[in-house]
């Protein structure tokens, strides 16, 4: 395996993805100098779609790095059937739809922003003895057209995770969101792995219980240079700001460009 920085001095900028549940916690990220949010709703279950007459609005309100909405039609298992993929394909057009008629209407400093690669989707399915799903992602990739696709955390109950990283490289994902493949916490030594594995190819965006005490360590540790975490008030649902705050200053002092 190569060999990572210990410092950060190697790894250039990171990009820090906040996990927000809400419009507010829109604000709250760009706010804190997040480069981009993950939008959906329910955190208490693990997220699930938005509603998308929000999208408008949270794409006025993200930070320039872009929104990336969670497609996830239901709590519970990523093993779906040929009527929940369909459904889910529904959600991304549906939110294409608002995407479009946002631009479409924006005008003056939002034209602007408008013009920038900002919506993408965060969406996966799995088979029953937990591979990618092929038929599934690929149906997911057709209804996103233009917008960019990361594979959710699906990606860390698959049971052989190169494999599975080369599955969605074919499929034509940019990113796939993963602990390294620990249920809970990440799991360092398989982060680096995958991002050595992954290089030039897809973007690995290293999670997994990584708050402002412990992510610098882990993105020095790994070689990863994106990482997803969430900023979480004492309800689990609203994102805190001094939280929020503190993990995108805990990256920002250890990765400077």
């Amino acid at each position: 395996m190569a060999a990572v920085s210990t410092d950060g001095s190697g790894l250039g900028r990171v990009v820090v993805e906040l996990c927000v549940g809400d419009l507010a916690g829109i604000d709250t990220a760009r706010s804190a100098g997040a480069d981009r949010v993950e939008f959906c709703r329910d955190l208490s279950c693990g997220g699930l779609t938005p509603d998308p007459a929000e999208i408008s609005e949270a794409l006025s309100r993200c930070p320039s790095g872009g929104l990336q909405v969670l497609i996830r039609s239901r709590p519970g298992d990523f093993v779906y059937g040929d009527d929940e993929i369909e459904a889910m394909c529904a959600q991304i057009r549906a939110i294409r739809a608002e995407h479009d008629r946002w631009i479409a209407e924006s005008s003056g400093e939002d034209a602007a922003a408008a013009a920038a690669p900002r919506l993408g989707f965060v969406v996966g399915a799995l088979t029953p003895d937990l591979r990618i799903d092929a038929r599934a992602t690929a149906r997911f990739v057709a209804a996103a057209g233009p917008h960019r696709l990361t594979f959710h955390r699906a990606f860390d109950q698959v049971v052989d995770q190169a494999a599975g990283l080369e599955d969605l490289v074919r499929l034509g994902y940019e990113r796939v969101l993963t602990t390294g493949g620990h249920a809970a916490v990440a799991d360092l030594p398989g982060l680096s792995a995958l991002v050595e594995q992954a290089v030039d190819r897809l973007v690995i965006l290293a999670s997994g219980g990584l708050r402002s005490g412990n992510v610098a360590a882990a993105l020095s540790a790994t070689g990863a240079r994106e990482v997803h975490m969430r900023a979480p008030a004492d309800d689990g649902e609203r994102t805190d700001p001094e939280e929020a705050r503190r993990v995108v200053d805990a990256v920002r002092h250890r990765f400077r460009v």
